[in-house]
């Protein structure tokens, strides 16, 4: 739970609240039963050694970003990696489309020796990651290549912390640890959707075996060393998946522009993402052979990936996971319902957000001075983009019946509560607010409160 991971760097002497948009440093608290409002954004700095002079924060921040190589013909960059004994990681319908064999040629001309593991699953659970990671250590691999979506690229980074770590609990890991994960092997990232992003990011999403729940944490050694996008390995993607992972990064580039760690660098990365995916999304989904579309698509999940790693995503996140844990629900398709609803959200009675939003509202040509107005602008804005995509605007399209939201209902408010991205959100809300979003998404209502 949020609270596990974060609480043991609370102490007496540094339990402050950092807000960044004033500036100062406030005593606050970390509410630590899982059924409350898990507030944990003062343990995110609580071992951070930080300062203020007249009134501005003092601090080191860091911009973590793979080696990135792109355009016709970027896996020939598998040439010039160094090591001896690469283990692929795969899921079992990328290795039927020969995506991985297509590595393994490369890499074992170059006298490697190659095995492919192709047991990731959507949403990996801890007791699969727990596999990948004895298959790493039973191979004795020096470099890890992760062929596939964001589930196994998950699957890949958090194996690496088991192999480099047996000892360590997933649920633990905080962005604070030391893993010395270069010990042990290395990391290249080939991803085969234009979405998660996660093959420039420092984060991993795993789920519980016991409950299901889905639960995210970051550590900077969990950037890959190598991240290589090439436009053949994403093009045979279907429009419905096109579609929802297209959206998974717009939400990305979205929620890591109006975070309460938002940072120069991200926020460049956030914007170009935006007006790339309003462009290239609708050709991605019309045109399934244009490769330019999905190569501009590869970059702008990519952009997204480096924003949202370097200042975290928000609420819709939170409430994305929980629908991934309790109905079952695509991550992208969840996070895409949930978006233009939570910019409604944020930008009432939240100048700042509100303003952010109008700022990302105008790099599509949305003009409307009042910041409210250009928020909601931009909502619809995205609905019309989902329409135009063939992208479900409610749990109800999404084919959700309404006796499974009434049955899951309870535990996806509690999800959500839990999940860690909420702290990042800029407008605080609570268990009643959060219940009244999923009922507007359940039914596709703009929200109003």
């Amino acid at each position: 739970m949020a609270y596990r991971i974060y609480n043991k760097y609370i102490s007496a002497k540094t339990s402050h609240r950092i807000c960044r948009e004033t500036h100062l440093s406030i005593t606050s608290h970390l509410i630590t039963e899982p059924t409350q409002r898990i507030r944990t954004r003062e343990a995110y700095f609580s071992d951070i050694e930080f300062s203020t002079k007249r009134g501005q924060l003092d601090m080191v921040w860091w911009f973590n970003v793979p080696k990135i190589v792109f355009g016709e013909d970027a896996l020939s960059e598998l040439e010039k990696i160094q090591g001896s004994r690469a283990l692929i990681i795969t899921d079992e319908m990328i290795q039927r489309l020969g995506l991985p064999t297509r590595v393994e040629e490369i890499l074992k001309k170059r006298d490697w020796q190659v095995a492919i593991w192709n047991g990731a699953e959507p949403d990996p659970r801890v007791s699969v990651v727990k596999m990948a990671a004895a298959e790493m250590e039973k191979f004795g691999a020096d470099m890890i290549v992760a062929v596939g979506g964001g589930s196994v690229m998950d699957t890949a980074k958090a194996a690496w912390v088991l192999y480099a770590r047996p000892e360590m609990r997933l649920d633990e890991l905080t962005p604070f640890d030391t893993l010395n994960l270069r010990n042990k092997a290395r990391l290249v990232c080939i991803p085969t959707t234009a979405g998660t992003g996660s093959e420039a990011t420092r984060a991993i999403v795993v789920r519980e075996d016991e409950t299901g729940r889905k639960f995210a944490t970051i550590n900077p050694e969990l950037t890959a060393d190598l991240a290589i996008l090439e436009p053949t390995f994403v093009a045979g993607l279907s429009r419905e998946m096109t579609a929802y992972t297209g959206m998974d990064a717009l939400t990305h580039a979205v929620e890591g522009y109006i975070s309460l760690w938002k940072n120069d660098f991200s926020d460049a990365c956030s914007m170009r993402a935006v007006k790339m995916i309003f462009e290239w999304l609708p050709k991605s989904v019309d045109a399934l052979d244009d490769l330019q579309a999905r190569e501009k698509m590869l970059v702008a999940a990519c952009l997204a990936g480096m924003s949202f790693s370097n200042s975290q995503v928000c609420i819709a996140h939170s409430l994305g996971h929980s629908l991934g844990s309790v109905l079952r629900l695509h991550h992208g398709l969840a996070v895409g319902i949930a978006l233009p609803h939570t910019i409604e959200y944020n930008s009432h009675d939240c100048p700042n957000a509100a303003t952010q939003y109008q700022e990302l509202a105008e790099l599509i040509g949305v003009r409307e001075v009042e910041p409210e107005s250009a928020a909601r602008q931009f909502a619809h804005r995205i609905r019309e983009l989902q329409r135009a995509v063939g992208f479900p605007q409610s749990l109800i399209e999404a084919g959700v019946t309404k006796k499974q939201f009434q049955d899951g209902l309870e535990r996806l408010v509690e999800y959500t509560m839990m999940d860690s991205s909420i702290t990042m959100t800029p407008r605080e809300i609570q268990s009643d607010g959060i219940r009244r979003l999923y009922e507007h998404m359940f039914e596709g209502r703009p929200v109003d409160f």
